[in-house]
């Protein structure tokens, strides 16, 4: 399994920078905000949290 670790980072940035909170992207993408919270802050890993960090990429067009 590939390392998201990077992508997590530029997305963590993007959204302190955009002012959007982890509640408004569980809402969003009808998860969970503890849920949000653990794929972001990398408590949790795997290809759910792999396909939501890629997703999130894809959405809002986070480059780094």
């Amino acid at each position: 399994m590939s390392n998201i670790e990077n992508g997590r980072k530029h997305v963590l940035a993007f959204l302190k920078e955009n002012k959007i909170s982890e509640q408004d992207l569980a809402t969003a993408y009808g998860k969970s905000r503890v849920w949000v919270q653990r794929a972001l802050k990398g408590y949790d890993s795997g290809p759910a949290v792999n396909s939501f960090i890629l997703e999130l990429i894809r959405d809002y067009r986070i480059r780094g």
